[in-house]
Protein backbone atom coordinates (compact mmCIF):
# COMPACT_ATOMS: atom_id res chain seq x y z
CA UNK A 1 0.00 0.00 0.00
CA UNK A 2 1.27 3.45 -0.85
CA UNK A 3 1.87 6.14 1.76
CA UNK A 4 -0.77 8.46 0.29
CA UNK A 5 -3.43 5.74 0.67
CA UNK A 6 -2.98 5.76 4.45
CA UNK A 7 -3.90 9.43 4.84
CA UNK A 8 -7.68 9.47 4.43
CA UNK A 9 -9.95 12.41 5.18
CA UNK A 10 -12.11 12.17 8.32
CA UNK A 11 -9.64 9.85 10.09
CA UNK A 12 -7.72 10.88 13.18
CA UNK A 13 -3.99 10.95 13.69
CA UNK A 14 -2.22 10.94 17.04
CA UNK A 15 -0.54 14.29 16.52
CA UNK A 16 -0.64 16.89 19.28
CA UNK A 17 -2.37 20.21 18.56
CA UNK A 18 0.11 23.09 18.59
CA UNK A 19 -2.43 25.38 20.22
CA UNK A 20 -4.27 23.43 22.96
CA UNK A 21 -2.17 20.22 23.13
CA UNK A 22 -5.15 17.96 22.34
CA UNK A 23 -3.58 14.56 21.57
CA UNK A 24 -5.17 13.97 18.14
CA UNK A 25 -5.99 15.88 14.99
CA UNK A 26 -8.56 15.08 12.31
CA UNK A 27 -7.34 14.78 8.73
CA UNK A 28 -9.62 17.24 6.96
CA UNK A 29 -8.10 17.67 3.49
CA UNK A 30 -5.71 15.76 1.22
CA UNK A 31 -4.75 17.82 -1.82
CA UNK A 32 -2.50 16.93 -4.75
CA UNK A 33 0.34 19.43 -4.63
CA UNK A 34 2.85 18.54 -7.37
CA UNK A 35 4.75 15.70 -9.03
CA UNK A 36 8.16 14.82 -7.62
CA UNK A 37 11.24 14.11 -9.77
CA UNK A 38 10.84 10.37 -8.99
CA UNK A 39 7.33 10.43 -10.50
CA UNK A 40 5.50 10.18 -7.18
CA UNK A 41 2.77 12.66 -6.28
CA UNK A 42 3.26 15.09 -3.42
CA UNK A 43 0.17 15.72 -1.27
CA UNK A 44 -0.64 18.46 1.23
CA UNK A 45 -2.43 17.10 4.29
CA UNK A 46 -4.43 19.54 6.39
CA UNK A 47 -5.52 18.69 9.92
CA UNK A 48 -7.94 20.31 12.35
CA UNK A 49 -8.10 20.00 16.12
CA UNK A 50 -11.51 18.73 17.27
CA UNK A 51 -11.22 20.75 20.49
CA UNK A 52 -10.06 24.25 19.50
CA UNK A 53 -10.37 24.07 15.69
CA UNK A 54 -6.71 25.05 15.15
CA UNK A 55 -5.31 23.86 11.82
CA UNK A 56 -1.95 22.52 10.74
CA UNK A 57 -0.53 21.06 7.54
CA UNK A 58 2.31 18.92 6.28
CA UNK A 59 3.37 17.19 3.08
CA UNK A 60 3.61 13.52 2.25
CA UNK A 61 5.86 12.22 -0.51
CA UNK A 62 7.77 15.43 0.12
CA UNK A 63 10.37 15.42 -2.66
CA UNK A 64 10.28 11.63 -2.95
CA UNK A 65 7.95 8.69 -2.31
CA UNK A 66 7.60 7.88 1.40
CA UNK A 67 8.98 11.10 2.89
CA UNK A 68 6.80 13.10 5.31
CA UNK A 69 7.62 16.74 6.04
CA UNK A 70 7.39 18.43 9.43
CA UNK A 71 4.11 20.21 10.09
CA UNK A 72 3.91 23.94 9.44
CA UNK A 73 2.84 24.96 12.96
CA UNK A 74 4.10 22.35 15.43
CA UNK A 75 7.18 21.03 13.62
CA UNK A 76 6.12 17.45 14.35
CA UNK A 77 6.49 14.69 11.77
CA UNK A 78 3.42 12.48 11.34
CA UNK A 79 3.71 8.68 11.49
CA UNK A 80 1.50 6.31 9.54
CA UNK A 81 1.26 4.03 12.60
CA UNK A 82 -0.52 6.86 14.46
CA UNK A 83 -3.49 7.06 12.07
CA UNK A 84 -6.68 5.72 13.68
Amino acid sequence: MRLADEFVERRFIVFQCHKCQHPAMEITTKTVFETNPDGSTKFRIETTCPRCQATDQFGINDGQEGKISASANSGQVAKVANIK
